[in-house]
């Protein structure tokens, strides 16, 4: 089964050459690919020059998402049977990519996140004060994603750890199905993603890693900006809640 590692790049030059570094393909055939979302740095030149790495570049910025259904389409055109996406900042650890590809190709689930969230609940309240503990992840941050998250689970019924992690595996009926869908160009593009895929049915299992924020790590969504929209999206989502009929639990 080939491995595809996706990744959306905005201006990620002083990430990459560690992250490619530190990410490993189980096999001859597998591959990292890169798209640079018409980044103002070095991105695309860093990428290029970096082994078992293929990579594409937007001529003009088509947000996250768009990035991310680009990724996609490449995967699926090179064969891809496995893809995991990780974002560009360091803020997942590359190492923690091995447990969603082992639980995809045991074929015990067709999508496995992630979940930070969920290492940092097991942490307890002690764990979760402590920055070391929780991998220097700001608390601000992580207070954050917990009350989106919780705000979310309300919306939409679902019942999952965490929406708002960029490191997501899927097998290929995956990719087929979403590449199908008209999900949105910005950050939304995960929430969407998640909310269809658990209402049309696919197993989703979320799987416990730490933070990686160390003072290489960023991300170029803004905090306010990016909380505010999930929020009314949310929001906007609640009626559909109590109409729909027939739904099941969001992941294991």
């Amino acid at each position: 089964m080939k491995l595809c590692v996706l990744i959306p790049a905005y201006n990620c030059a002083p990430y990459l050459e560690e992250l490619v570094r530190r990410t490993t393909l189980r096999a001859a055939g597998d591959e990292i690919i890169i798209v640079d979302d018409a980044s103002t740095d070095g991105t695309f030149d860093v990428a290029a020059a970096q082994p078992n790495v293929h990579v594409e570049r937007n001529d003009a910025s088509r947000g996250y998402g768009g990035t991310s259904k680009r990724l996609y389409e490449i995967a699926l055109r090179r064969g891809a049977d496995i893809t995991v996406n990780i974002h560009g900042d360091l803020g997942h650890r590359p190492e923690d990519i091995a447990p969603l590809v082992e639980a995809l190709a045991a074929g015990r689930t067709d999508m496995a996140l992630g979940s930070r969230l969920m290492y940092l609940k097991g942490l307890g309240l002690r764990g979760l004060f402590n920055r070391q503990a929780r991998h220097n992840m700001p608390m601000a941050r992580a207070l954050g994603h917990f009350g989106l998250t919780w705000f979310q689970n309300v919306c939409f019924g679902t019942k999952l750890h965490s929406f708002h992690d960029g490191m997501r595996g899927c097998n290929r009926k995956v990719v087929q199905w979403l590449l199908g869908q008209d999900f949105p160009s910005w950050y939304d593009f995960d929430t969407e993603l998640l909310i269809h895929a658990w209402r049309a049915g696919f197993a989703i299992e979320e799987i416990p890693v730490p933070p990686n924020y160390n003072h290489k790590s960023a991300s170029a969504a803004p905090p306010i900006k990016y909380g505010l929209r999930v929020a009314r999206h949310a929001l906007r989502k609640l009626p559909s809640r109590f109409s729909a009929r027939g739904r099941r639990p969001a992941a294991k």
